[in-house]
Order: structure tokens, then sequence, then C-alpha cells
């Protein structure tokens, strides 16, 4: 999970702008921007909203009252097109690389005001805690003065209270949306140019925004934890521990913060097994080695779902720690039909990305696709985008001796290595007879599997940050993701 905490560095910010021509960067992240001013419904709406994987173009509706001029889209805080009129329709191109994109709708005056908008996030199966400050470009001179603030909170961690600061004096705060805070203009003259909002979760997670009345934004810095997993291969005469470790974050060193064990986190596995007719004389044997894989994985608040593939996903369990449950549904596997195998492994990292604790998916495929939306270009970035780790079991005879021509490039082996840039492993057998011997192997590593945790800033946008973790500890070795999104 990820954790939004207090930034000291963003009171730094507070002196001034953007200089001229700098490129805006805005918080794309409350989930429903629904008022111009908090008293009031947003002039502007969005007003579909899909839901699950997004790809492709999505047409995006929007309306607007008759006091809206003209309405400007932002993707990820970037300008992306102006339209104008009571109803209109944005396309937006996402492509099949998927990413989370944070589409903000605003609404703008004849003088060119903000007086609303309304924002949408696609592609996140689980949102971060974030809070937009809300307030007019300009407050009055005299009289009474409202101020807003609209959150987006996962339902797993909901909005415990909002408060309100008007430079650094507080307004009070308030716990039930809309949140809303009202002051004396004259009472609190000479007037800050700036509001500040810090928005707490039951949680403790905390998220903060700035807004100067003058329509300037000021650049938004959080500070997040990031988890990552961490394998561990070879024996070990101890646990490992925080000062064995040296973690590198885009080149620069970085400190972590605390290492977990893998008992100290649950685990969430997907077992997706290819249902294809290409599997019908393995599928006896399959049964078998997934049963004691699961057998050997659950206990200790551990879940497993099995989900066969073909054309489309079959949910045989949902996630359950019943292992008679586990073994019933393995024996409803049917062999039917063509592999969609891309589709299916990026259904299911979306799927986990929304789990709680450790997650993992274990893919067990003859490696070949025959069909379907995705391509392996499309999975490899998605595998690398959602951080959780995947195990490729391919069982391929064929690909096995054609392995031996050198050079030779096959698409079955590609998405087999895609587990190495996630942090962990893939394999390649022969025969059936390989698979609970294999399956052993990744439980093993599970077990052993360790979480690094680290404070890391992010603002607002999808970058790539590298990664590299090194031991002093002599003779093993480490699995860890080569890098991660904030």
């Amino acid at each position: 999970m990820i954790r939004t905490f207090p930034l000291l560095l963003l009171l730094a910010l507070l002196a001034s702008a953007l200089p001229a021509g700098a490129q805006q960067i805005v918080p794309q992240d409350a989930e429903a921007l629904r008022r111009a001013s908090p008293s009031e419904e947003s002039p502007v709406k969005i007003t579909l909203r899909p839901a699950g994987i997004v790809h492709g173009t999505l047409s995006l509706p929007v309306s607007a009252r008759p006091e809206v001029a003209s309405v400007v889209l932002f993707i990820n805080g970037i300008r992306h097109s102006e339209r104008s009129g009571l109803s209109m329709v944005f396309q937006v191109r996402l492509g099949k690389y998927l990413r989370r994109m944070r589409l903000r709708v605003a609404g703008y005056d004849a003088e060119g005001n903000e007086i609303g908008g309304d924002e949408l996030v696609v592609n996140d199966p689980q949102p971060p805690f974030r809070v937009r400050a809300l307030a007019p470009p300009a407050l009055p001179e005299s009289g009474l003065a409202k101020i807003g603030a609209s959150v987006s909170a996962p339902p797993s961690d909901p909005v415990r209270s909002v408060e309100f600061f008007l430079g650094e004096t507080s307004l009070g705060s308030d716990s039930t949306d809309p949140y809303e805070a009202s002051f004396d203009v004259t009472a609190l003259a000479p007037l800050p140019p700036y509001l500040r909002v810090t928005a707490t979760s039951v949680s403790g997670t905390e998220s903060h925004d700035v807004r100067f009345f003058d329509g300037a934004v000021a650049e938004r810095m959080d500070v997040l934890v990031q988890e990552i997993p961490l394998s561990v291969k070879g024996k070990m005469a101890r646990p490992l521990e925080v000062q064995d470790l040296t973690l590198l974050d885009s080149g620069a060193p970085r400190q972590i913060d605390s290492l977990l064990r893998a008992s100290d986190r649950p685990l969430n596995v997907i077992l997706l097994i290819d249902s294809s007719e290409s599997m019908l004389e393995e599928l006896p044997v399959v049964k078998r080695a997934a049963a004691g894989f699961a057998r050997s994985i659950l206990g200790g608040g551990n879940r497993v779902a099995v989900v066969a593939f073909r054309e489309r996903i079959i949910w045989l369990t949902g996630f359950t720690d019943d292992i008679a449950r586990v073994e019933r549904s393995l024996e409803d596997l049917r062999p039917l039909g063509q592999t969609h195998l891309y589709d299916a492994t990026i259904e299911m990292l979306y799927t986990l990305q929304t789990m709680p604790g450790r997650r993992a998916l274990v893919v067990l495929s003859d490696g070949v696709n025959q069909g379907g939306d995705f391509e392996i270009d499309h999975v490899a970035h998605y595998a690398r985008y959602s951080g959780v780790p995947l195990y490729p079991i391919i069982k391929n005879s064929l690909l096995v001796k054609l392995r031996k021509i050198p050079l030779a490039k096959f698409d079955a082996e590609r998405y087999g290595r895609i587990a190495e840039s996630a942090g962990a492993s893939w394999f390649l057998i022969r025969k059936p007879a390989e698979l609970e011997g294999v399956y052993r192997q990744i439980s093993d590593e599970l077990r052993n599997q360790y979480i690094i945790r680290f404070l890391t800033e992010s603002d607002g946008r999808d970058a790539w940050h590298s990664l590299g973790v090194s031991t002093s500890v002599r003779g093993v070795q480490l699995r860890v993701p080569r890098g991660y999104f904030p």
C-alpha cells in the first residue's frame, strides 16, 4: 500500500507561484470534483464514468451549464483540448500501454476564470488518498468567504477529517462531505495569498494541497511510503536485516525505512491456468500439482484464487483459504477453445493491485497467445507498471528444443522473461511431471520473501524510478523489481 505523508518542502513552495511559461502540474487525484464553489454543484460534469481496464480511444462525455464559456480537458495535469457548448465529447487516445490516467475537465467563464470542474481516474485499481483545495479565484474584500476541498479516498480507508488553513492560520476542520470552512475576511486582514488543506484518513494517512487566490498553482510534492517485494535465493544463517541492504533509487542512495518478513504480511495469489485445448493432455497432472502448491502456501492469512482462461476469464474460486474449495475447483477445469494469454495476464495483474498485503500471479500455459486485444509488449509494460510479481510456468517441449538454436527468440520465452523485470522467476518445462517441483520452488521463494519499505517523492506524474538493491551477505542472491512507478 502506498501512503501519502506531509512534506516540509511544501511550505517552501508557498512563497512563489510557478514562473511564467512553466508547465503547470495540477493535482488530478480527486475521484470527482463536484463543485465550483463548495456550496454549489459544479457547472461542469463528466456524465459517463468507465470502470475496469480502459484502452484504445475513450469517448469522454461532458455537460456544462450556460455560464460556462469553455471547457478544457487536462490529462495528468497537461492541457489536452478545449470545447464549448452545453454538451460535448472529448476523444482521448489511451492506446494499449496501460497506465494511470487522471482526466480533469475545467470550466471557464467569459473572463477566463475557472468556475468549476470534474475529475476521473482510469486504469488505477487502487487510487491513492489525495485532496484538492477548492477556492474562488479571488476572495471578497469584506464579509464571509467559503472555501472547501474534494478528497479521493479508497473505500478501505475513508476520510476522517479535512483541516483548512489560510496561510498558516487554522480555520478549523470538517469531517463530512462537502468539506467546507467559512471565515470573516475582515477579521483576518491582511489576507495571505494562499489556502492550504490537509486531509487525514481513518488509518492516519495524510495528503496536502495548496491553492493561490491569484490562480497560480504551487508545484505539488507528496512523500509516499513505497513497498517493494524482495526474494532471497540461498541459505542464510539468520533473517535478513536492514543494515544488510543497500538501495539505489534512480541511481541515488535511498534510506530503507523498514524490512518486513513474509510472515508479517498476508499473501494473495492468483493461480491462472490455461484451460484451452492445447493443455488437454496436461490437465490431470496440472490439477494435482496446483492443489499441492495451494496447500503449501495457505495458512497465516494467505489466500488463493483459482482462475482458468481461454478466450475469456473463468473464476473457479474467489480468494479463499479453504483448500477443499480449491481442490474442488481444480476438478472443474475443462479444456476448450483458444488461448488469450496476454489479455488474461493483464486482467489478473490489474485485479491483484486491488488486494492488500503481498501479491503474486502464477501462470501456467504453453506460452502461446492465440488472439485477444493485447500483444506481448503491452504485457511487458503493464507487468512492470503494476509492480505485481509474475511467475510464468511455460510447458512447451518444442520451445525447449528450439531454444538451442543460436539467436532464436520466441514470444513464449519473452513472456517468461517478463518475470525478471518484476523481481520474480520463470520456468520452462518439457514434461508435466516437472510441475510439482516448479510449484515447490515458487512456494519456497514466496515464503522467503521480504517487503522493503522506504520513502520516495512524487509530484503526481507517472515517472519510472529504476531500482537496485544489493546485500553485504555472501552466498545469497536477491530478486527485486527493476523499478517502480510511485
